[in-house]
């Protein structure tokens, strides 16, 4: 009884060991590994970028911001575009043939004035408008998609003509990139 208890003392004592000593490869191993020097392609991701690739970065943001935020605007109860609309679209669908990867939500707007529906169906039918107009363009199919809100999301809240002017719009979301 006693020797059984001395063998199963040192196998424990051996497993104990082997254990320790495992343990102690695997965190200096995870130690050379926080330690090795980074590979080339991942200096490169965090390596600054140089003064021309920051200068078209900026470029990019600009246009991007312009793309978005530079809305097409619409006369009252009409959806037809004017000169100044397809001056802008044609921007735009330059923009977008400049970067295939770009998708876009056309978000058609109204007035608060009417009723639901009928603010619902022309703000389709502005976004409707603008999206044939750049698939005339040459815009792929694909990436574009045009919806309605209505006067459910006015950018400015009134009853004056000019404030009412600024909510017959359709803006370009971009969804993915």
């Amino acid at each position: 009884m006693r020797k059984a208890l001395i063998k199963l003392t040192i196998m424990f004592f051996l497993i104990g060991i082997l254990l320790v000593s495992c343990a102690t490869t695997s965190a200096t191993s995870k130690s050379e590994e926080k330690t090795a020097p980074e590979s080339g392609a991942e200096r490169s991701a965090t390596a600054p970028l140089s003064a021309e690739a920051q200068e078209a970065r900026r470029q990019y943001e600009i246009e991007r911001n312009r793309f978005i935020y530079e809305d097409v605007f619409f006369e009252k109860n009409k959806h037809r575009l004017d000169d100044k609309a397809r001056e802008l679209l044609d921007w735009k669908a330059q923009w977008l043939r400049s970067h295939v990867d770009v998708k876009v939500v056309l978000e058609g707007h109204c007035g608060e004035g009417g009723n639901s529906e009928n603010n619902m169906a022309l703000g389709l039918r502005r976004a409707g408008e603008v999206k044939g107009y750049l698939l005339y363009k040459g815009v792929g199919r694909d990436r574009l998609t045009a919806i309605s809100y209505g006067s459910e999301r006015p950018i400015a809240r009134g009853e004056s003509e000019e404030i009412q002017a600024k909510n017959r719009r359709v803006r370009s979301m971009i969804v993915e990139e």
